[in-house]
């Protein structure tokens, strides 16, 4: 069992066996994390998925398309 001051911040900080990260705190290690997405970023900015769907049926409908629900998929 040992303990560190944290390089980051200055924390003391306790360890069975120092982390691969070095030095560095658990908080300090977890702020330097980016916690992001890259898939479906859409969904959570703009439109919801049903103003979406809403788009799309009034986008077909004045293309003179009728468009029907067929299963969970848009045809």
């Amino acid at each position: 069992m040992g303990a560190t001051n944290c390089i980051e911040c200055g924390n003391i900080f306790s360890f069975d066996v120092l982390p691969r990260r070095g030095a560095i705190c658990f908080k300090c290690h977890l702020q330097g994390i980016r916690l992001g997405f890259t898939h479906g970023k859409e969904d959570f900015h703009g439109p919801t998925i049903v103003e979406r769907q809403r788009q799309q049926e009034q986008q077909a409908a004045d293309a003179g398309i009728k468009a029907e629900r067929v299963g969970n998929r848009w045809v």
